[in-house]
């Protein structure tokens, strides 16, 4: 087999047949993309920031603000990518016990109260994010609203994510094959063999 013909390792099977796949892979990229450039940024101003302290005696006094700004944002892009790819910690206790159909009405009503749970958040805060957008921070003088819009942009991809996730399951009639999943059944092969 030639290497233009093999699957991407970093997929998770089945992928490219669901709908929207393209686009949701475009997406993860980017928002890896984003939360790269954020811990670039996070890394580069403490290190300049211990720099500063110890070998010139007078530090930044933006430093901090700015990886923590960077923080927040990457906390809330990184949740994102997170929920497409299917990898936010759950606990199985009923779909692992029920048929094919059971696991579709189970993943399908997690997806319904995951995006209606963010969205209802989002509409709740975006007033207070509205509100805060006249102060100022104290060093760098971001307006706050730039401090929790981190939060509603990360509430509004999550609430993409798993909207596709629903159509996706909703489409294809069965639950979305998981990396964690197929991971977590070769861990039960493995202790099944080792007996």
């Amino acid at each position: 087999m030639n290497n233009d013909t093999q699957p991407d390792d970093t997929e998770p099977a089945g992928e490219e047949a669901l709908p929207l796949a393209n686009c949701v892979r475009l997406m993860v990229r980017a928002e890896q993309a984003i939360a790269a450039l954020l811990l670039f940024i996070i890394l580069s101003t403490m290190a300049a920031q211990v720099f500063a302290r110890y070998v010139f005696g007078a530090p930044f006094t933006w430093s901090e603000e700015v990886a923590r700004l960077s923080l927040i944002w990457l906390t809330f892009i990184s949740a994102a990518f997170v929920m497409a790819q299917g990898r936010h910690i759950s606990v199985d206790m009923i779909s692992s016990r029920v048929g094919e159909r059971g696991k579709f009405f189970i993943e399908c009503l997690s997806h319904v109260v995951v995006a209606g749970a963010c969205l209802l958040l989002l509409i709740g805060g975006a007033k207070f994010i509205w509100y805060v957008g006249a102060v100022g921070s104290p060093a760098l003088g971001v307006p706050k609203s730039l401090w929790y819009g981190a939060g509603g942009t990360g509430l509004l991809l999550l609430a993409f994510h798993s909207l596709i996730n629903l159509y996706q399951v909703w489409v294809t009639g069965k639950p979305l094959a998981r990396e964690a999943q197929i991971e977590e059944e070769a861990l039960h092969l493995e202790l099944e063999e080792g007996k």
